[in-house]
């Protein structure tokens, strides 16, 4: 093995004593908080070029995912930055719109609002992931109350838990912003809602997270009833090796409190089948063999069938996704849209994740209407890709452009020229 030392010099590590492979630890450790700070000094240089006074043109965090809260990035007392700058930085980092925001946001709060803090990051003596902790955990405070913690924690930022940040930010929030607990509240408010997202491990196998934020009497009142229908699910005369684990009887008497309330499923199966490997029509389908659930992921046919029994499901028609059929309307038939959402699966432009369900049907090549010498054809399954709203307003209004390879590959090009290629899904 061959590491490269900070002053630039090679090393075989295989050879060498105990105490030199630690210092080689260190000097990484280092070079790691160079490239940190490095990155994080552009990313605010960045949003310092693109200032913008009105709110209205300004990124928001809302513009990266709704159910955020509708509010600038950066803190209190930082300056507005407009969207635009959004997207062409994401790209060149290969990070979502959200990760490039939230660094912005991260340098904007501690050249403005933390300075003892930033002091530390560009003196290496705080690594800036550290740093950005104590940014995003200070973010909702007045300047004032930044600045208190700023001066508390930075003298031990750098081996301070998340914990002990938690509690003086709580400390500066009772004695500088009393008055705005109230609307501290209203904020936390905005951000109540219910969401189920996919487990995001390694391989999605079936499992899916449903995440709660409400009010603490009704999230408490209702989590005491999940646990007495699990406790409901103890049968006295089965031994105890035998029962499901406490936290998988908590799963299952979801299913019951849904069940008693009159719940139902509806689902869609798109049956995706090869002619050449079908078993003749007395043969079940082996339950080893895979499936593909959309937004999700591969599935064994055993779940799957597990699921439909206890589902409504619509088996939809045969849907030839070879089909090139055009239209002169600019609005694509119901057939083209599934066609390009299941071909895209998500936002085409690059690191974007957004499901193409939730998507906009963008014409790569802009349409124009026959009556004003528009040609025909012109909404194929070819010609569409999903965009999210956030980079369908960078191809409208921000210079973005693109273009779709025959290979199902596609090619952007920034407003200053830089290109980016997403590969075929």
């Amino acid at each position: 093995m061959v590491e490269v030392q900070r002053t630039g010099s090679p090393v075989v590590v295989d050879g060498v004593a105990d105490e030199f492979v630690l210092q080689l630890a260190e000097d990484a450790e280092a070079k790691a908080r160079e490239a940190d700070r490095s990155k994080l000094r552009i990313a605010t240089h960045w949003a310092e070029r693109h200032r913008v006074e009105d709110a209205f043109k300004a990124a928001h965090w809302s513009d990266a995912d709704l159910r955020d809260i509708c509010e600038p990035i950066g803190g209190e007392g930082t300056p507005l930055v407009h969207e635009a700058a959004v997207t062409p930085l994401a790209a060149a980092l290969s990070v979502s719109a959200r990760a490039a925001m939230q660094l912005m946001s991260d340098g904007l709060d501690l050249d403005y609002r933390l300075p003892t803090t930033a002091e530390a990051v560009e003196e290496l003596r705080l690594a800036p992931w550290r740093a950005r902790q104590i940014a995003q955990l200070t973010h909702r405070l007045s300047v004032e109350a930044a600045a208190y913690v700023d001066a508390k924690v930075a003298p031990v930022a750098d081996t301070a838990g998340r914990a002990r940040i938690e509690r003086l930010v709580n400390d500066a929030a009772a004695r500088f912003d009393a008055e705005e607990q109230a609307a501290a509240e209203d904020v936390a408010r905005e951000a109540w809602g219910v969401r189920l997202e996919n487990y995001t491990g390694p391989v999605w196998a079936g499992t899916s997270r449903l995440e709660v934020i409400g009010d603490t009497p009704t999230l408490n009142k209702f989590y005491d009833l999940v646990n007495k229908t699990a406790h409901k699910r103890l049968d006295a005369a089965q031994p105890a090796e035998e029962h499901p684990a406490l936290e998988h009887r908590k799963v299952a008497a979801l299913g019951d409190i849904a069940d008693g309330a009159g719940a139902t499923s509806k689902t869609k199966l798109y049956l995706h089948l090869d002619a050449t490997t079908l078993p003749d029509r007395t043969t079940m389908i082996p339950d080893n063999r895979l499936g593909f659930v959309e937004r999700l992921g591969p599935l064994t046919v055993a779940t799957i069938r597990g699921w439909l029994a206890t589902s409504r499901f619509t088996l939809l028609p045969v849907l030839d996704r070879c089909r090139t059929d055009a239209v002169d309307q600019y609005e694509p038939p119901e057939w083209m849209r599934e066609l390009v959402i299941l071909r895209d699966r998500t936002c085409v432009h690059p690191n974007c994740t957004k499901d193409a369900r939730d998507c906009d049907l963008d014409h790569i090549e802009a349409f124009v209407e026959m009556d004003d010498g528009g040609p025909p054809g012109q909404t194929r399954p070819e010609n569409l890709a999903p965009l999210c709203r956030r980079h369908h307003r960078a191809k409208t209004h921000y210079g973005w452009s693109y273009q779709r390879h025959t290979d199902g590959s596609y090619i952007w090009t920034d407003p200053f020229g830089r290109t980016y290629e997403v590969p075929r899904p």
